[in-house]
């Protein structure tokens, strides 16, 4: 019988600075789920941490509040509708926003890519990870 030690640990990639490990996260399940964006934004519509276009998560992360605030369809369809305004080539049944609370404070996950279960994988992957990073955070 061999006592050989067991490495566990899945991340290949690791950083002790907060935004640096949220990017990391976004880059890998960016990759994974082969995503156009993966954006992770504030109630502010400012971005936390991105995979991606840069110019396009700007845009992602300033319109996902509004996203997840309407309710009424005709107004998140006029919503999209003006997206490819800013982001070409986007569609939208290929923007999925997701808003989550840490520490009571809103943040909003925006994934842009093909419909299906695996985007909804990689965001349920995405939410716990950012919790847990954010909840490594020292006391102050």
């Amino acid at each position: 019988m061999s006592a050989l030690p067991v490495n566990l640990e899945r991340r290949r990639k690791r950083s002790t600075q907060t935004i640096t490990a949220l990017t990391l996260q976004l880059e890998h399940i960016f990759e994974r789920e082969q995503l156009r964006n993966f954006t992770l934004g504030d109630s502010r519509g400012l971005v936390i941490a991105q995979a991606g276009d840069s110019a396009e998560s700007d845009i992602l992360a300033a319109y996902a509040p509004l996203l997840c605030r309407s309710t009424e369809k005709g107004h998140r369809e006029r919503i999209l509708a003006r997206m490819p305004h800013f982001v070409p080539g986007i569609e939208a049944d290929a923007i999925h926003v997701k808003s989550f609370e840490v520490d009571g404070e809103p943040l909003f996950l925006t994934i842009v890519g093909q419909p299906g279960v695996y985007r909804h994988v990689g965001m349920y992957r995405a939410v716990t990870g950012v919790r847990r990073i954010l909840g490594q955070l020292p006391d102050e």
